[in-house]
């Protein structure tokens, strides 16, 4: 079975860490560049601070011939090549922070091309179904979706998700936990390891046994976890939903991919069911939250 990530079935020159096993079902070429931090000429769609790290990191977004640019301040430049399938990444720096980079925007690029919509999610396994758990970062995505995992629920992604639309199924992506050095007590489930400790992040990865196929997972649920000091659940109407999954997703910004991106939401939001649900963010909580969402999501 070839490596595979958010529905891809990836070959790479370069070493990859946290693919899964099998399950993609279009062919990616990723291959290394002398490219390096060059930012190119091109038409600008963007620029913003990213988030997750422990110093000053910048992102920028061009448009470029057959695809798009995405440039950073702490990994170089990623060309997405969307005609012919492929993505050039930096051939030196740092290789664990180059593959964080490549699972981030160059990915999402490549299967917002298909059809497919970003969320800023993590999902887990419950059932025969995924549970979408959206939220903005630092409101424990990371944290409760290893939580999942810990009670046996395969986690298939824990900070960003590929939905596809037309089908409302969830597709896994790098089979990875990013966790805060504060909430990681290293009590690790069996078939995770921890991959890599830096100062603001630890890598925990899974084997080869446990991480699973990348095919895509029927969504049972949306949850979208809000801030509270005790436990509670409510449903979410379809049109709210609607707002806050927009909140959450990735768009260029042009006028034709804002119109296709409300459509596609609209559609994701109308086939699922959405739930809010309230919990403290505290550690203390986590089994509890966990048991919350099986109950509400199996009812």
């Amino acid at each position: 079975m070839e490596p595979s990530v958010f529905g891809f079935s990836v070959r790479s020159t370069a070493p990859l860490r946290f693919l899964r096993s099998g399950g993609g079902d279009q062919p990616l070429e990723v291959v290394t560049s002398e490219e390096g931090d060059h930012q190119p000429p091109g038409e600008l769609l963007g620029e913003w601070p990213l988030q997750g790290t422990s110093y000053p990191a910048q992102a920028k977004l061009f448009r470029v011939p057959r695809g798009y640019q995405y440039w950073t301040s702490d990994a170089g430049s990623f060309r997405v090549d969307l005609e012919h399938g492929r993505i050039e990444i930096p051939s030196e720096g740092e290789p664990l922070l180059r593959e964080q980079r490549l699972h981030g925007m160059p990915m999402i690029l490549s299967f917002r091309a298909r059809g497919d919509v970003s969320l800023h999610a993590a999902a887990v396994e419950v059932g025969s179904g995924a549970v979408v758990i959206a939220a903005p970062s630092r409101y424990g995505k990371s944290t409760l979706a290893f939580a999942f995992q810990r009670e046996g629920h395969r986690a298939l992604s824990e900070d960003l998700i590929c939905c596809r639309p037309a089908t409302a199924e969830a597709i896994p992506g790098p089979a990875l936990f990013r966790l805060r050095p504060d909430v990681f007590d290293r009590d690790l489930p069996e078939g995770l390891f921890v991959a890599a400790e830096l100062p603001d992040r630890i890598f925990v990865g899974f084997d080869a046994a446990h991480s699973g196929s990348g095919a895509p997972v029927p969504i049972k649920a949306i949850v979208f976890l809000r801030e509270s000091s005790e436990l509670g659940v409510e449903e979410v109407p379809r049109i709210t939903a609607l707002k806050d999954l927009w909140r959450l997703s990735f768009r260029t910004g042009t006028e034709q991919d804002r119109a296709d991106s409300f459509q596609r939401l609209t559609a994701l939001a109308g086939s699922v069911p959405s739930w809010n649900v309230y919990r403290p963010l505290v550690s203390s909580a986590l089994s509890e939250t966990v048991e919350l969402i099986r109950n509400t999501v199996e009812r």
